[in-house]
């Protein structure tokens, strides 16, 4: 497989030649061969959302020059539409609080940013992984940031699902409203009950349980990026 080499502070490592990422994920896949589980791609998603929004308030501080905001910003919009979702690469058990996946965003989205700037990878000669891509953010709060993100997407589309369901349930229950049968309590026969009725507990239940999930995202959305470490 060809290779090229890039350096970091450890010194000298080898990278597949048209992978996106950079020396310290390279550093990272050999270091956690763990599990194999790659990232989630909502997880992905998010960090590079909150990656994208970096880029939008450096550039609009002044902070981050605008041909370099633009490549950040494209090179995270070609990500959320699907495009390299293979360059995410370091196994979700690593430690370091998270810094490896941390770096393999930065990584991915500083090489599509160079290349969009006319750049090759791995030279950052246009758009750095820490100093422009990472501007005014740390692990410590750009992933908690994603974890919430991610979530809120998630059980975005969960409670949807939720409904749907609880919806079927009380449309079966209304069906077998009539139909009786034994209740049962401590494995013995009880009072009889109608599968409507017993249908229609579960329907309940799963209500409740959309109703907490949607009370928890409003949590979710109080962000600790910016403020932090």
């Amino acid at each position: 497989m060809a290779a090229r080499r890039e350096k970091d502070t450890l010194g000298e490592i080898e990278v597949p030649a048209d992978a996106l990422w950079g020396a310290q994920t390279q550093r990272a896949i050999e270091n956690y061969p763990i599990s194999g589980y790659k990232p989630f791609p909502a997880f992905v998603r998010a960090m590079v959302r909150v990656k994208r929004a970096g880029a939008l308030a450096n550039g609009e501080e002044g902070r981050l020059d605008p041909k370099r905001k633009d490549a950040i910003v494209a090179a995270c919009d070609e990500i959320l539409a699907g495009k390299h979702l293979d360059q995410f690469v370091v196994d979700v058990f690593h430690s370091g609080a998270g810094v490896s996946f941390h770096m393999n965003v930065n990584e991915v989205i500083a090489n599509r940013a160079n290349q969009i700037c006319g750049g090759g990878l791995g030279t950052y000669e246009h758009v750095s992984p820490n100093d422009h891509v990472n501007m005014s953010q740390s692990t410590n709060d750009v992933t908690p940031t994603a974890m919430r993100l991610a979530h809120l997407e998630l059980t975005k589309v969960l409670c949807e699902d939720l409904d749907k369901l609880a919806d079927v349930l009380a449309a079966k229950a209304g069906q077998y409203a009539n139909v009786v049968k034994p209740g049962r309590t401590h494995l013995q026969d009880a009072v009889p009950i109608t599968y409507g009725q017993e249908i229609g507990g579960w329907g309940s239940r799963i209500k409740s349980a959309a109703a907490r999930l949607r009370a928890g995202r409003a949590e979710l959305c109080e962000l600790g990026i910016g403020g932090t470490a």
